[in-house]
């Protein structure tokens, strides 16, 4: 009966912990306008429009075959469902984004079990409280974007792999199949899932088959079958990834940072660095499979080029719980020496510091400005689609950060002044195709000063406020943190319609 008790109690502190943790990630995401990388509007929102509706922006990622069609797909789902009940355009953007945080609750669960299975009930809600309010996960958790999405995928497959060491057969069909998925959304993590697995499992073989035939019957359908169908050979969206970006040099093309990237940016996200890393490491010794996920992530992308930090969202993410882990060991020492006073209050204590922390770091330069991400840009579309008389938009001074059809949403032909049809880039022999899709057919553009002089085919356009073509006037004018000491992006329009 007493073992019942405490395993109805802490179901009831993890549930008011997830609940709190979706309900501020859904006001993050309802009252903030931003896109956490560009590829989350072009390389997934546009492609599903494109299914949908035949409107969107075609990158040479889907021209030469190096991305799967299962993220693409799956909002293409959201984007029918809702279309029946409104044409407007954030009912499938949020809605995505929900379930996006919805997913991203695994990191808070998988914090909360591992510190209860531990350090008992205070020490599971300093690590579920933690991951729960802190601002990169806040930030990050709505994010559309296969390496978020694989992080809590991987993380959920960690757990259930971890929480039976007796392998429970479905139990352990289910973990493959998670790490499969994982797998699915970002191949890259295949030497991380491959460490942590061999950490947890050993030499059990019976278990390790049980793995293998979940994550098979996952990766062979998602990524084998559907390839096939979409682009004609098995696994092409990674094999052909891999070879433009890595073998070709594509990636190391768009940009290449300084081999100490992440480690910078860690100095940041997790100040005061050298505290919180003591004891993260220490974390990491008490829970070696969340330890090693985290490591491996990280010495893998430093050996990498081209570095994103969303790239590293997998130790990002696993950073608090580790972090929280570190604090019930000297909190357990301490109530060792001082009683249980020390773990009764100084759990309360450190979860309020670290709120405080969090706040702090999430708001205040350098990395509060992220919260604005693409704002002025994705306004200045918000703001088109709503002109009745709007049949054509030009867009100048932003491309690949403005809003595409995705948030456009009307029926009508886009033209970009910064268009390349085969844009080249030193380093690599790969032309970045692209094509601006209407109908499914390309839409004819104007780049450069052509625009000027195809004003007949466009009378609303997005600019600098000091770059209007003649003729046009103002409409709204918007800025952003990114903006900050230039002028602000407008939508322009003129008299009279389109030829």
């Amino acid at each position: 009966m007493g073992l019942a008790f405490l395993r109805q109690r802490s179901g009831g502190a993890l549930a008011v912990i997830l609940v709190a943790a979706f309900a501020i990630r859904a006001v993050a995401l309802w009252t903030q306008v931003y896109v956490v990388f560009l590829d989350e509007t072009f390389q997934y929102f546009e492609q599903a429009h494109r299914l949908v509706f035949g409107n969107g922006v075609l990158p040479w990622e889907f021209i030469d075959g190096i991305r799967s069609w299962f993220l693409p797909g799956l909002i293409a789902v959201l984007m029918r469902i809702t279309s029946v009940l409104t044409d407007e355009p954030m009912a499938y953007i949020r809605l995505t984004r929900l379930l996006c945080a919805a997913a991203s609750l695994s990191v808070v669960y998988v914090g909360f079990r591992m510190a209860e299975r531990r350090d008992g009930m205070a020490g599971a809600v300093l690590a579920g409280g933690l991951s729960a309010i802190w601002f990169d996960l806040i930030w990050f958790a709505p994010a559309v974007m296969t390496e978020v999405l694989a992080t809590h995928v991987l993380l959920a497959a960690l757990w259930l792999n971890e929480s039976r060491p007796d392998g429970l057969p479905r139990r352990m069909y289910l973990a493959g199949a998670l790490f499969g998925l994982a797998f699915c959304l970002r191949y890259q993590y295949a030497p991380v899932i491959g460490v942590v697995v061999l950490w947890q499992t050993r030499l059990d073989w019976p278990r390790w088959g049980r793995l293998i035939a979940g994550g098979l019957a996952v990766a062979l359908p998602l990524a084998g079958l559907l390839d096939w169908f979409t682009w004609g050979a098995p696994f092409q969206s990674m094999w052909l990834n891999y070879i433009r970006n890595s073998i070709e040099g594509m990636s190391a093309a768009i940009s290449v940072e300084p081999p100490l990237y992440y480690i910078a940016y860690l100095w940041v996200a997790l100040s005061p660095a050298p505290i919180l890393l003591v004891l993260a490491i220490i974390g990491g010794l008490r829970a070696p499979a969340l330890g090693l996920a985290a490591l491996v992530t990280l010495l893998l992308h430093l050996a990498v080029p081209h570095k994103e930090v969303r790239f590293i969202y997998l130790t990002l993410a696993v950073a608090p719980a580790l972090i929280a882990l570190g604090c019930n060991a000297i909190l357990g020492a301490l109530q060792a020496r001082l009683g249980p006073n020390a773990v009764r209050f100084g759990t309360p204590a450190l979860l309020g510091l670290f709120a405080i922390l969090s706040w702090h770091l999430g708001t205040s330069p350098p990395l509060g400005s992220r919260w604005e991400f693409e704002r002025a840009s994705l306004q200045t579309f918000a703001l088109a689609r709503q002109q009745p008389a709007l049949c054509g938009l030009a867009v100048r001074d932003t491309f690949f950060d403005s809003g595409g059809y995705t948030y456009l949403h009307r029926d009508v032909p886009l033209y970009y002044a910064d268009f390349d049809p085969a844009r080249s880039l030193e380093g690599t022999a790969i032309k970045m195709r692209l094509l601006i899709m209407r109908h499914d057919q390309p839409v004819p553009q104007f780049p450069g000063a052509a625009l000027d002089d195809a004003t007949a085919h466009y009378n609303f356009l997005v600019a600098r406020a000091d770059h209007a073509t003649a003729g046009y006037s103002p409409i709204g004018c918007f800025n952003d943190a990114e903006r900050e000491g230039r002028p602000a992006l407008c939508l322009f329009s003129r008299p009279g319609g389109c030829s």
